[in-house]
């Protein structure tokens, strides 16, 4: 063992390059699987950390109609706990209805996330208790359920126990007493909240409540087992016959099942090829390190090789050598994970800026890093140093002693050395191919065409709350139109990256009703809709506020027998219509009856993941409820920004303001979380790039310096300076040509996997491919040639010299 920590601390400070290229190629690939492992861990540790959380199923439903999303949607009818406990007496559940709401403290207003839960809800969702019983808070209709920083934010540092606070939700005031107190909600945490009232139907419930088809909340049930949760969604057929189809919905066109809360976070199967592709990632970096530290110690084995030689000739074991080349592999390995362990935590608080998540070390517990880093020095280190010690302790020494030079491994080593550079190349330019397929969907989807102008335009969220009064909402508009710079504002169920409402329905031309009824979306807009958002009209006329029958709320009270709508390109199709011109001046049911008065181009308001759903529109001059208002001005965005919040203040001083441009909308609620994804992905590949030209550059080093005598001769025969380049550079380069063949057709199916979950994407160019493996082969020569222009430079008369 002392024999092992000499040899290790000799050949650390004897070959200072080789063994910085060792060590720092190993400590940054453990750190990048150090980081992509704790990434891993935490998007699939969502909600593991509640305890029971693997006894709670979501209740979700999927609508199979032409038209309407297949996607499961995790949110049900608001009263079908009470129904199916009607059925199923000894059923455990409890509902959540997340929702918006303003806490007023005397003149203060501020905005908070609030959730509407059953008195039972803690029971199921046992998060951790500050102070009080949470169960027993809930069963007041008028107990109030904070978090930790909710109530420090109200209260201070004295409890909250016992004290009030007013709320405004939808629109009403109530005044809710605290009853107690659980810890901070987590970033891994599937359904929070800063506020917890009780579900009370009389004060929450609005006239879909009890509707099915309707989504309002999410159905939370427990079971003791996933067998037993297997077998009741069984049982959800049988309720829905008894309970749920009839003229509204038919059997086929609508079914429930049940998700794991456990497998919530990552239930698309995009987000979990991403994180499965991010995991990838990093054993694939951690490889390339591998495959760099048994290159170079493969290389240097000859350096070693009359040390070896005596070493057996005093009486050293085949045995005994393996074991002291181990020990020392497993030397270096540990040197390399501590100061990849200190890179880790430098690195975590830029990884979290770039991810929007919260990873840290643990050295102690149960999620405790070295749980992961003990087994990772003991494997890697077998791995790394098995079989350059099997190399170096099956030189010969009678062989090694009488020759002038080392041993350099003959052509087998140097094939070894090649078929390793392939493998890691190969992943590099996986990476690389990877890397710039993302980058080229990213600058898609920022400039992709969406249908409408989204330059110039901001969308007002604050409007929702339920407390403000037409009269108010009039107001506002008026005053935002009277702004500086203000071309156009509207007021609607939607704007770029928010949808209020999602109603879908069946329509359908009359006499055709079950041939063709597609599910269209409702989207109830105000004046100057299409005008704000430069919407393309292709057919027909916009909905004009003048005309009776353009306006829902004419129709209402009865002067028209029907009213006109607009619809867009892909209802065109939905419809069974040849064209957007022969849509115009028909009639279609399904909502009441409607005549189609104009055709918009599609307006992709939602992320580039989803398709774009057919979507018909109406007029309405009322103030709309769940509503945004969105403006289209010219000049200075923030000086825009800073007038309408101060017009807000002005007209609703009571309620808290939130506004933003719509492509900080549209980023927020679509772009954000694959942009954050896609950084942690480039910063992974630049790095395992790196890393593969670390070895690289230290395999140059070692044999440019092996091969100094045969480039003096070569010289001194004739050879000019770009032919010895050429004869270094190309032997480098040949196995990192080669790996573009293993890497194009991996490359190929993960992207074109990765691509398809997006509905607006680019297509597979085999331009990226090149650029990709041009910049890899333009690193590797670029790598070498440093090395090679040292040594092809050299004098042969000194060459000749060396050794």
């Amino acid at each position: 063992m002392t024999s092992a920590f000499t040899s290790f601390y000799r050949s650390l400070t004897r070959h200072k390059l080789f063994a910085a290229l060792n060590i720092g190629g190993l400590a940054l690939g453990i750190a990048v699987f150090l980081v992509l492992s704790l990434f891993v861990r935490f998007e699939t540790g969502f909600d593991r950390w509640i305890p029971g959380a693997d006894q709670l199923y979501v209740v979700q439903e999927t609508y199979h109609m032409p038209g309407y999303p297949e996607t499961p949607s995790p949110y049900t009818m608001g009263n079908e706990l009470l129904q199916l406990r009607a059925d199923y007496p000894q059923l455990q559940g409890a509902r959540i209805a997340q929702m918006g709401a303003t806490v007023r403290q005397g003149s203060s207003n501020t905005r908070e996330a609030m959730a509407a839960v059953d008195p039972n809800f803690f029971a199921l969702m046992r998060l951790p208790v500050v102070a009080g019983d949470p169960t027993r808070t809930l069963a007041d209709p008028d107990g109030l359920v904070l978090t930790q920083r909710a109530a420090t934010s109200y209260f201070g540092p004295k409890s909250p126990i016992g004290r009030s606070l007013t709320v405004i939700a939808n629109g009403t005031t109530y005044t809710y007493r605290v009853g107690a107190v659980i810890a901070d909600m987590r970033k891994d945490q599937s359904y929070t909240s800063e506020l917890f009232v009780p579900l009370v139907a009389s004060r929450f419930a609005n006239e879909w409540f009890d509707h099915w088809g309707s989504t309002s909340l999410v159905t939370l049930l427990r079971f003791p087992d996933r067998a037993a949760a297997r077998q009741f969604e069984g049982e959800l057929a049988r309720f829905a016959a008894r309970r749920v189809f009839g003229d509204d919905i038919k059997k086929g066109q609508w079914e429930q099942s049940l998700r794991p809360l456990v497998d919530n976070h990552l239930y698309a199967a995009s987000d979990r090829a991403v994180v499965t592709t991010l995991g990838a990632v990093g054993v694939l970096t951690l490889l390339i390190a591998i495959v760099n530290y048994i290159n170079l110690a493969t290389a240097r084995a000859g350096l070693r090789a009359r040390e070896v030689a005596v070493r057996k000739v005093l009486g050293g074991t085949r045995r005994s050598l393996i074991r002291q080349f181990m020990i020392e592999a497993m030397l270096t390995v540990a040197l390399s994970a501590l100061i990849g362990l200190a890179l880790t935590e430098i690195a975590l608080p830029l990884v979290n800026a770039a991810g929007g998540m919260s990873l840290h070390l643990t050295y102690v517990g149960t999620d405790s890093v070295l749980l992961l880093l003990v087994p990772l020095i003991l494997l890697v280190g077998m791995i790394a140093g098995l079989y350059p010690a099997a190399v170096l302790a099956g030189f010969r020494p009678a062989a090694v002693l009488a020759a002038a030079r080392a041993p350099g491994g003959g052509r087998a080593g140097a094939r070894v050395r090649a078929g390793l550079v392939i493998v890691q190349f190969a992943v590099a330019i996986a990476f690389a191919i990877g890397t710039t397929v993302m980058l080229a969907q990213a600058n898609h989807v920022r400039n992709a065409d969406l249908g409408f102008r989204r330059d110039g335009l901001y969308v007002v969220r604050s409007l929702n709350s339920g407390s403000i009064l037409p009269e108010q909402k009039r107001a506002l508009l008026r005053t935002f139109a009277a702004l500086p710079g203000v071309s156009h504002v509207t007021l609607a169920q939607n704007a770029p990256g928010d949808q209020s409402v999602t109603n879908f329905s069946s329509i359908y031309q009359p006499g055709m009703q079950g041939i063709r009824s597609p599910s269209l979306m409702d989207v109830r807009i105000g004046e100057g809709y299409f005008d704000t958002f430069g919407a393309r009209l292709i057919a027909g006329r916009q909905l004009d506020p003048s005309r009776p029958s353009d306006d829902m709320a004419q129709h209402v009270k009865g002067s028209t027998p029907a009213f006109n709508t607009v619809i867009n390109r892909t209802a065109v199709g939905l419809l069974g219509f040849a064209s957007p011109q022969a849509a115009i001046g028909k009639q279609v049911d399904g909502n009441g009856m409607m005549t189609i008065i104009g055709v918009v181009d599609d307006l992709r308001f939602r992320g580039p993941r989803e398709a774009i759903a057919g979507t018909f529109y109406r007029y309405d001059s009322r103030p709309l409820n769940d509503a945004f208002i969105t403006i289209r001005y010219s000049g200075d965005p923030q000086k825009m920004a800073d007038a309408v919040e101060a017009s807000w203040k002005r007209i609703v001083p009571t309620e808290p303001f939130e506004g933003r441009t719509i492509e900080e909308n549209l980023y927020k609620a679509y772009y954000e979380q694959d942009t954050r994804r896609g950084r942690l992905f480039t910063m992974g590949a630049v790095l395992a790039i790196a890393i593969g030209c670390i070895g690289l550059y230290g395999l140059a080093a070692f044999d440019t310096t092996r091969r100094i005598k045969e480039i003096g001769i070569r010289k001194a025969l004739g050879a000019s300076t770009r032919d010895v380049l050429q004869l270094l550079v190309g032997k480098f380069l040949r196995p990192v040509l080669f790996a573009n063949l293993i890497a194009w057709p991996l490359a190929w199916v993960a992207m074109q996997r990765w691509l398809s979950t997006f509905d607006d994407r680019i297509g597979l160019s085999p331009a990226y491919f090149l650029l990709a493996s041009a910049i890899a082969v333009l690193i590797a020569v670029a790598t070498v040639i440093g090395q090679s222009w040292r040594v092809a430079r050299a004098e042969p008369a000194r060459a000749l010299r060396y050794e």
